[in-house]
C-alpha cells in the first residue's frame, strides 16, 4: 500500500471511529464491513460523503454513491485513491 492510501485510510478511521459510536464502541479494522455490521446507516454514508468532499478536496459522482465504496475504510480509501493522483492537503 502506498504512504498516500495509508494515510487516506488512516484519516478515514479516525472520521468514522470519531462520528459513529458504534464503530467505536466495537472497534473496527479497514477490511470490516461497516454496513453489513450496522456500524453506519444512510445517513452515516452522507457524512462520509460530505467529508470525503471537503477534506480530500474531491467530487464524488451520482454513479459513486454506491455503497460498495462505502462498505469497508479499505474500500472509501480505494475510492478517494483513484480519485486524487497526489496527496491532498488536509484541513485538520
Amino acid at each position: 500500500m502506498t504512504n498516500h492510501k495509508h494515510d487516506i485510510q488512516t484519516a478515514l478511521r479516525e472520521f468514522v471511529l470519531k462520528q459513529f459510536p458504534a464503530a467505536r464502541k466495537r472497534g473496527v479494522g479497514d477490511h470490516d464491513s461497516l454496513l453489513e455490521q450496522g456500524l453506519i446507516d444512510s445517513l452515516g454514508v452522507i457524512e462520509l460523503v460530505t467529508y470525503i468532499e471537503h477534506e480530500f478536496g474531491v467530487t464524488l459522482s451520482d454513479d459513486e454513491l454506491v455503497s460498495d465504496h462505502f462498505e469497508s475504510i479499505a474500500s472509501m480509501a480505494e475510492l478517494v485513491s483513484c480519485k486524487t493522483e497526489e496527496p491532498a492537503t488536509w484541513t485538520s
